[in-house]
């Protein structure tokens, strides 16, 4: 992607108007990444409740270390947009700091207004400087690139001093929301481990269970006897289960589009080869997702047969996912010798991993369940 848009830049003119209008929505939006971390949590609101004054001085911490994510992303958009600003503007690259320091002001007034908005009776007062942050924004930004600098970081230092006495005002007078404090807090790390969950599994993130009728004829193929149990059971968990059905499809679904918008052998080999790793590692966790149900426990199954239908399932949803990256290779690689070579490679990746590398991760994930 560097290297198509390191091109794409080379070939841009003045006449390109699009770029600033761009970048303009690009930076308004990067605003919004990174909240105020607190980590308040529930019992916080009854053991830390008699400490409420000294509550200012976490808080203020807590603002501190809120800033270092937003800062560093805005620090990367921001970087990686100015070949853009300079190859279509009168913005050079000596501009990049005065830039750099009008988006950290205005995500710093963005922050303390999260911080009023977990103090009580701050409603009214939060949604009028969201108004007004949200107007500096556009304001400052659209300054910034369209007339200079300078002149966007003046409205920028402005909207961020208003914002500042009035979160200083709040601090003095109003009680903390801890509620509300707590709740915002639990969006936030939901939103995160949510994000997460999109790759790999996330201990404690509930998933959602699907009836999925449509799939019924695939759970039908599976024969209704003692040595099908978990078989069963294990195709089951995954057709009506989000948690693994959909780390596979969104995980096939990135790798699939890297696949189809790159036409270079090695990379395509080196991407195809690892999200085919990627998938079945992530899918190793469904061994154990019965273990803490007694009926399982009692089932005259024996254990070697867990493994099994383990393996199986992970050879049929490898093979799957071979199929489709081979076809996007085969298509997109103008050297079908290479693709072909790459479609070998995945086979055989696939056949190490459920025949040899998986056996050995199960029986480890197995002896640490004991």
């Amino acid at each position: 992607m560097g290297l198509y848009y390191s091109e794409f830049v080379k070939s841009l003119t003045p006449d390109f108007f699009i770029a600033r209008p761009f970048v303009l929505i690009i930076w308004s939006l990067c605003l919004l990444v990174g909240k105020l971390a607190t980590l308040l949590k529930e019992p916080d609101m009854i053991f830390l409740l008699p400490k409420e004054r000294q509550m200012t001085t976490y808080l203020k911490t807590a603002f501190k270390s809120s800033i270092l994510i937003p800062f560093s992303v805005l620090l990367l958009v921001v970087g990686i947009t100015m070949p853009l600003l300079v190859a279509t503007s009168n913005i050079g690259f000596s501009d990049f700091y005065l830039l750099l320091l009008n988006v950290w002001l205005l995500k710093l007034a963005h922050l303390l207004i999260q911080l009023q908005n977990i103090y009580l009776n701050t409603e009214k007062k939060t949604k009028i400087e969201g108004m007004l942050l949200s107007l500096g924004t556009l304001g400052s930004i659209a300054v910034n690139l369209y007339i200079a600098p300078w002149m966007g970081l003046i409205i920028s230092i402005l909207v961020l001093a208003v914002v500042y006495l009035e979160t200083g005002k709040v601090i003095k007078v109003n009680p903390l929301n801890w509620e509300k404090a707590i709740t915002l807090e639990r969006k936030r790390l939901k939103k995160i481990y949510s994000f997460i969950n999109l790759f790999t599994d996330v201990p404690g993130l509930q998933s959602d269970i699907k009836r999925r009728a449509y799939l019924d004829g695939v759970l039908n193929k599976i024969k209704k006897e003692q040595g099908q149990t978990y078989n069963y059971l294990y195709a089951r968990v995954f057709l009506r289960g989000t948690e693994y059905s959909g780390l596979v499809l969104r995980l096939t679904i990135i790798g699939g589009l890297a696949l189809f918008f790159s036409d270079q052998m090695i990379l395509d080999g080196i991407i195809s080869a690892l999200f085919v790793y990627l998938i079945g590692f992530q899918l190793l966790p469904i061994y154990s997702e019965f273990d803490y149900m007694l009926m399982t426990q009692l089932y005259p199954v024996k254990n070697e047969e867990k493994m099994k239908a383990v393996e199986k399932l992970l050879i049929k949803i490898l093979m799957s996912v071979i199929t489709i990256f081979s076809v996007i290779v085969m298509i997109r690689l103008q050297d079908k010798v290479g693709g072909a070579i790459i479609v070998g490679i995945l086979l055989l990746e696939g056949i190490v991993f459920t025949k040899l590398y998986a056996p050995k991760r199960l029986k480890k994930l197995d002896k640490s369940l004991i």
